[in-house]
C-alpha cells in the first residue's frame, strides 16, 4: 500500500444516520467529492478502509457517509480520528503552501538558530492557520503568515521562524 497523507480529522458525528464531520486539512475544497474510498485511523499505520456514499461541503469542513458506518454511534467512534489518503492520489500544493501532513512533527527554530519545539497541531481560521508550537514546556501559536514563517525545509522537516517581541512568551 501507498504511503498515506493526512487530508483532514474526524471532528464528530453529524445526525443519527452515520455521517461524520471532517476538518478539512486541504485547500482544495471540494477534495472529497473526487474520491470513491478514504481510509481513517488514528495514525498512518492504524486505518481501515472506507466507501464514501455522500459528501456534504462546507466551509472550511464537510459532512462525510462512510458506506457501513449506518448509525451515530458508529459515527461517534470515529471522532479524533485522521482521514488519509494514498500519497499518490495527493493534489501538490502551490508555493508557499504545504501540506498539513508535511508540517506536523516538524523543528521549529528562529532565525537566530534558537531551539523553539515541534509543531503539534495547526489550527485552521478563516483569516490564516495558526501553527502550534510544543516547547517542551507550553504550547505557543504562530500565524503561519510570511511576516512569521521565514523558511520551511520539507527535507529536513526545519521551520525558520521570525522571533517578535512577546511571541515565544505566551
Amino acid at each position: 500500500m501507498a504511503d498515506f497523507v493526512a487530508v483532514g480529522k474526524i471532528s464528530g458525528a453529524v445526525g443519527l444516520k452515520g455521517e461524520v464531520k471532517v476538518i478539512r486539512w486541504t485547500d482544495v475544497p471540494e477534495r472529497f467529492k473526487y474520491l470513491k474510498r478514504i481510509w481513517v485511523g488514528p495514525n498512518d499505520s492504524e486505518v481501515q478502509e472506507f466507501e464514501i456514499d455522500r459528501v456534504r461541503l462546507g466551509d472550511r469542513d464537510d459532512v462525510l457517509k462512510f458506506r457501513g458506518v449506518e448509525t451515530r454511534s458508529d459515527a461517534e467512534r470515529l471522532k479524533n480520528q485522521v482521514v488519509l489518503i494514498p500519497g499518490d492520489e495527493v493534489v501538490k500544493p502551490g508555493k508557499g503552501s504545504y501540506l498539513i501532513d508535511d508540517v506536523l512533527g516538524m523543528n521549529v527554530v528562529t532565525e537566530e538558530g534558537k531551539q523553539v519545539g515541534t509543531i503539534r497541531d495547526i489550527l485552521r481560521l478563516p483569516s490564516n492557520d495558526l501553527w502550534q508550537i510544543d516547547t517542551g514546556s507550553k504550547l505557543i501559536l504562530v500565524p503561519a503568515v510570511g511576516e512569521f514563517i521565514r523558511a520551511v525545509d520539507i527535507a529536513s522537516k526545519m521551520v525558520v521562524i521570525h522571533e517578535v517581541e512577546g511571541l515565544l512568551d505566551l
